[in-house]
């Protein structure tokens, strides 16, 4: 074990190199994050407790909220685990020592993470069959429909996130708890960070179609009841999109920078901005 003033608190090595340190801007992340989360829980409560007892919010849309709700809290709760197990003295000596320990915590925070994504993504499909097949809307999304894509959503998520899990993993003994140490690069790459991209970015060309729409709706006075209600919720959720990237991308652009950095290239002003960027998904 070393200490460094400036950096260190613990290092942890195998077979005699250093692989990483606890750093001195941990305390104050796990300060932000715990605050965030708190939020979180706080304002997705309020509304899955809204949806619940008023009967008139109860639309097959709102059903879709609330399971971005639930989402949202089990990314908080999920990361809250993530960062006591990666960013504390007592989470890492835990990780390192305990397989199950390590690769429950990891599965939870990326199920977690990935739910989100999906959910997004579900939003977004639902606006678009709103927004171009009006007259079928009420055809297509029943409340039956909504429930089936979320159940079959979350399963989906299970499978996608469940590999490391059940055995696909490189876990030994003293490695850091994080998924590029325990994880195969095969998997994060070809499977995980594929999946989750190619989600990330169908929703983002989605929502640019439907802004591209909404736009054009704003110069055009439609009749149609149906019509502009439905583009007055897409206009609401399209700003709810909008915060959802605005919150990931600076993590996916800089995680892209990490994977390209060697990592004795890497700054702590670097790295203390990559940790920062973590806390921003939770919002």
């Amino acid at each position: 074990m070393t200490e460094n003033a400036t950096e260190s608190i613990l290092a942890w090595t195998l077979d005699g190199h250093t692989l990483y340190s606890t750093k001195t801007w941990y305390p104050p992340l796990l300060f932000i994050y715990n605050v965030i989360v708190l939020i979180i829980i706080i304002g997705n409560s309020l509304t899955l407790i809204a949806y619940n007892q008023n009967p008139h919010l109860q639309t097959s849309t709102n059903l879709l909220v609330c399971n971005q709700s639930v989402s949202d809290i089990c990314v908080g709760i999920g990361g809250m685990f993530f960062v006591w197990f990666g960013y504390t003295d007592w989470g890492i000596d835990q990780g390192m020592k305990s397989k199950a320990t390590c690769m429950l915590v990891l599965f939870t925070s990326r199920l977690t993470s990935l739910s989100s994504i999906v959910a997004i993504m579900m939003l977004t499909i639902e606006r678009v069959i709103a927004i171009f097949h009006p007259y079928r809307y009420y055809v297509l999304i029943t409340e039956q429909s909504v429930r089936w894509m979320i159940a079959a959503s979350w399963l989906l998520v299970v499978g996608m996130t469940s590999p490391p899990l059940l055995g696909w993993n490189t876990w030994k003994p003293g490695l850091k708890c994080f998924t590029m140490y325990v994880y195969p690069t095969s998997y994060n790459i070809l499977i995980f960070a594929t999946f989750s991209v190619l989600c990330m970015l169908g929703t983002a060309l989605m929502n640019i179609v439907i802004a591209v729409v909404a736009a054009k709706k704003n110069n055009v006075h439609d009749s149609s009841t149906m019509t502009s209600g439905h583009f007055k919720v897409t206009k609401m959720l399209l700003k709810v999109v909008g915060t959802f990237y605005l919150c990931w991308m600076p993590y996916l652009m800089l995680t892209v920078v990490y994977q390209m950095t060697p990592e004795a290239q890497l700054t702590s002003a670097f790295l203390c901005l990559h940790d920062v960027s973590k806390a921003l998904i939770g919002i």
